[in-house]
């Protein structure tokens, strides 16, 4: 794809991703990011972008799945979080000074739109919005590492992580109906527990009538019994 086709590419994404950054723009504005900017398909499991890596642009998930991770010991995969449409995957990655911390990998087949770090940072300087938009981006993604933290720590047991995981989707997806990504085993590790203690939290969830499992999909029956779960 020339140059010029990779522009319109990206100005069309931007425009219509469902991303609050594009409404935040003039079209002058706009413009001027797409000429630098660029969309690229992923394939399930395929690397959008690897620790270590320059951070040169930011990337904005238009459709798919991806995730943001962290390889442990031995080789073993510590999930971050599940990133969707919409949504920045990295939003610190305009302010980085060495290589991304995580890797970022697609769940499902993916469209990124690749901003250039430099421009974004440019723009974030004189567009008051853009700013606000990333440090609310960067304050939820701190406060969900922070968890992180504390759930390695075992300082948050199971059933509290698997409830205010529940909340938190509803209150993303603005619906109790949860659709599940990727395997039960990516769940539990971005959850930071065994898929056993996962499908047994969740089937005893189910038992109680807090929940309902069918298939991919988790419903929420009982709200105020799952926060009440999140809280002890």
């Amino acid at each position: 794809m020339d140059s010029q086709s990779a522009g319109s590419s990206a100005l069309a994404a931007l425009e219509g991703c469902g991303s609050v950054i594009g409404e935040l723009l003039s079209s002058a504005e706009r413009q001027k990011l797409a000429a630098c900017a660029h969309v690229r398909e992923y394939p399930v499991n395929g690397s959008i972008f690897r620790e270590g890596d320059a951070a040169t642009s930011m990337a904005l998930l238009l459709s798919g799945e991806a995730k943001l991770s962290k390889a442990g010991p031995h080789g073993r995969e510590c999930v971050l979080c599940l990133i969707r449409p919409g949504r920045i995957i990295d939003p610190a990655a305009p302010y980085y000074e060495s290589g991304f911390p995580a890797s970022a990998s697609a769940v499902k087949s993916c469209r990124v739109l690749h901003l250039p770090c430099r421009e974004v940072r440019s723009l974030a300087e004189t567009c008051p919005a853009l700013g606000v938009l990333l440090i609310r981006a960067l304050s939820s993604r701190h406060r969900l590492f922070i968890n992180k933290t504390a759930e390695s720590q075992g300082v948050i047991s199971v059933p509290r992580r698997v409830a205010s995981w529940l909340l938190h989707r509803r209150k993303m997806e603005k619906s109790v109906a949860i659709e599940l990504v990727g395997t039960r085993e990516l769940l539990a590790r971005l959850l930071g527990v065994s898929r056993e203690s996962l499908s047994r939290e969740l089937n005893g969830l189910a038992r109680s009538g807090v929940i309902a499992l069918e298939r991919r999909t988790i419903t929420i029956l009982d709200e105020a019994a799952l926060r009440k779960a999140a809280q002890e």
